[in-house]
């Protein structure tokens, strides 16, 4: 089955009706537009430039076909954009510009290509080309095609095979030594007894929860957990302290930290007691979201598909015509 040209209701015009010349500039038409060799030419680039982006493609056509095929799907949501009334003029491509802006909390146009292109991995003129279509896609998306949430099953699935993804929870104790002021002498005294201590708990781990629990340890919260601090995800962890996220993701379980410098300026050794993967019932969500995007795109796909059956298609691309054997007499058919 030739996945990227499958579709009912091609109609395969006789070469009587047309000139030479048309023949040779047509390349196809789509409902009321029509597909030349020129817009062939322009699309090269573009498709190039996209195919990176593009998970549907079938590799096994030709160039020509694939590109072919590109433009008549983007034709086809023309087509029925049109249908159903969505418009997308330079209005309503500024109003979805500042929207966008709003959500991202950027007020100059310059900071906004820029954190588009990072976030893209298009230049802001490819992204920009592409908006229109985009635009249309998304209504489409929320009008005409169905799409079903993922199973509970889809979402273990998922992440019992991407555990490595979904980040980790940690578990540590924590030792804090401050210096009472800013001066060389006091820095130079709390570093020292920062560096005994490590010592002392590195060469008997044991006892790093004794020690978390007594005046030694200068954080008052710590030291009424005997230095625990539960299980916490990654990420939380980077938001309160990255430094601390920094030494606790270098550290094995049961291993100890070297001595380091908080956000607060303190000296801190931290001992990790656990790693895992973030529970399920944290990302669950998160996945869920993942794989209706996913699926959304899928979707999308097959409905553009779907759709070239109700669409008057005509094609005459010769070599089109080949690789997808669509006879050269005036008939609907149904490839398979």
């Amino acid at each position: 089955m030739i996945a990227s040209a499958v579709f009912l209701g091609i109609v395969s015009a006789p070469r009587s009706a047309y000139s030479a010349e048309s023949i040779n500039r047509i390349i196809a038409t789509v409902g009321s537009q029509s597909i030349s060799e020129l817009d062939y030419d322009d699309a090269q680039e573009k498709y190039s430039k996209l195919s990176r982006f593009l998970k549907n493609e079938d590799m096994r056509k030709t160039l020509r076909t694939r590109i072919i095929d590109f433009l008549i799907d983007r034709a086809v949501v023309d087509s029925i954009s049109e249908e159903e009334s969505i418009q997308v003029n330079e209005k309503r491509l500024d109003s979805e510009i500042d929207k966008r802006m709003e959500m991202m909390g950027v007020s100059s146009r310059k900071q906004f290509e820029k954190a588009i292109e990072g976030s893209s991995g298009m230049t802001y003129d490819l992204w920009y080309s592409e908006l229109p279509y985009q635009i249309k896609r998304t209504q489409l998306m929320q009008y005409k095609v169905p799409n079903i949430p993922p199973t509970e099953k889809d979402i273990r699935a998922w992440y019992n095979q991407n555990r490595d993804k979904v980040g980790f929870e940690i578990q540590f104790r924590q030792i804090v030594v401050a210096p009472a002021n800013d001066s060389i002498s006091e820095e130079s005294r709390i570093h020292k007894e920062a560096a005994d201590i490590r010592k002392s708990v590195q060469a008997d781990p044991s006892s790093f929860s004794l020690v978390a629990g007594s005046a030694r340890n200068n954080d008052p919260t710590l030291r009424a957990r005997k230095g625990l601090v539960d299980w916490v995800s990654s990420f939380e962890l980077f938001k309160t302290s990255r430094s601390v996220a920094a030494a606790a993701s270098a550290v094995q379980v049961g291993g100890i930290s070297d001595v380091f410098r908080d956000e607060r300026k303190r000296y801190c050794i931290i001992k990790v007691e656990g790693k895992r993967p973030t529970p399920i019932d944290n990302v669950r969500q998160g996945i869920g979201n993942l794989l209706m995007r996913e699926k959304e795109e899928d979707n999308f796909h097959k409905w553009v598909k779907d759709q070239r059956s109700h669409v008057p298609i005509q094609i005459f691309d010769d070599a089109y015509k080949k690789e997808n054997k669509i006879p050269e007499y005036h008939e609907t058919f149904i490839l398979d």
